[in-house]
């Protein structure tokens, strides 16, 4: 996952797409709805092709960004939203000097009325709507109304001098109504980005363990009981191993409950690190003990990640007061091709027994469930 400000232009990349599709052909049908009332195909064939071949290239290029959308990545947030922006400016900038061409031409006065009459209406529509971005809620009126201000103050006369006053308070309208659009947007996104990472917090720390950071007793629980609804379906096997830390108690006693809890972490770490699966679950399941959830595990593949767990714990390198404390741990494991009608919690007590008999071999060793049986 990138970072916070990726997510944000990523968020509001997809937004602005969004907001921006119903003026992907938008332009289109409303200019060939005008040429083709005015036959503008037969009595200003220039007009008419120059004008069409502009935003046949636009749209084109619209609807080739929104289905490219479909592959943005964090690295190319900004080819995207800068392909998009241009195309939006663009189609705003052709209809701007479309109008003046219009107002400029007296052979194309009979267009005049409709040509102003959109001109506004795509200007407040567009900078409003798509007022996600600061480029389009400046440059998007500014590119539609400018040309035609030009040409108004150009020929000059009363009737066009108002026109040209109006459009500039139009414009000017444009200009706060789209800011406070844009402000009230990313006020908005970013609250809400701010309670998703909220609330993903309270999450991870509702289920995860202070000391180790490895997932606490309450979602291994939760955890195992998907595993086994999962596992009955697909009747496939399923392992749980027990840890539990040897002596610990004589090492609280002998050097202090801040080394305690240094000597939990650094197992903890060296188990997670021995556990790679994706798939797996690694929890501290109270005091000294772990727990280890391996799905599509069967009896063997258990007993080899017990025996490395075994062998990295041995090789912890720690020291109170100078001098080297040597750790080990006992491990007891059982499997099972779960059953719906069968009770979960046996698989547990079966592990945690085999756990009691290596305790009871002398530690530092792995007793599955099949030799505490037979014991």
């Amino acid at each position: 996952m990138g970072s916070y400000h990726e997510q944000l232009q990523i968020h509001a990349l997809n937004d602005l797409t969004n907001r921006a599709k119903s003026g992907i052909m938008t332009y289109m049908f409303v200019w060939l709805l005008i040429a083709f009332s005015y036959d503008t195909l037969t009595l200003h064939p220039t007009f008419f092709l120059i004008n069409s071949l502009c935003l046949a290239v636009i749209c084109i290029a619209r609807v080739g960004h929104y289905i490219a959308m479909r592959k943005v990545t964090d690295r190319s947030i900004h080819f995207y939203y800068q392909w998009l922006v241009i195309a939006i400016l663009a189609a705003s900038a052709h209809w701007g000097g479309m109008t003046a061409w219009i107002i400029h031409d007296p052979s194309l006065a009979n267009l005049q009325m409709l040509a102003m009459l959109t001109l506004p209406a795509f200007g407040l529509g567009g900078a409003c709507t798509l007022s996600i971005s600061s480029e389009i809620r400046i440059l998007y009126p500014t590119l539609m109304f400018v040309p035609c201000l030009c040409v108004l103050i150009y020929q000059g006369g009363t009737d066009n001098l108002l026109i040209a006053a109006l459009m500039t308070f139009s414009m000017l309208y444009i200009f706060s109504s789209s800011r406070s659009s844009h402000n009230d947007y990313w006020e908005a996104i970013t609250n809400h980005m701010v309670a998703e990472e909220r609330a993903e917090l309270m999450e991870k720390l509702s289920t995860t363990d202070p000391l180790t950071q490895l997932k606490n007793r309450m979602y291994f629980d939760n955890e195992y009981a998907r595993e086994w609804k999962r596992s009955s379906r697909l009747k496939s096997a399923l392992s749980v191993i027990m840890v539990d830390l040897d002596h610990f108690k004589k090492i609280n006693d002998n050097h202090g409950h801040m080394f305690g809890d240094e000597c939990l972490r650094q197992v903890s770490a060296t188990i997670s690190n021995e556990v790679m699966r994706p798939s797996d679950c690694v929890a501290r399941y109270g005091g000294e003990e772990f727990v280890i959830l391996l799905p599509n595990t069967d009896e063997t593949g258990a007993a080899i990640i017990a025996e490395r767990i075994l062998k990295a714990v041995r090789h912890i390198k720690l020291k109170a007061s100078g001098e080297p404390v040597s750790l080990t741990c006992s491990i007891g494991g059982a499997t099972v091709v779960p059953n719906f009608r069968e009770d979960k919690a046996e698989l547990i007590r079966r592990a945690d027994t085999a756990l009691y008999h290596a305790k009871n071999s002398g530690r530092n060793r792995y007793i599955s469930e099949r030799l505490a049986a037979s014991a």
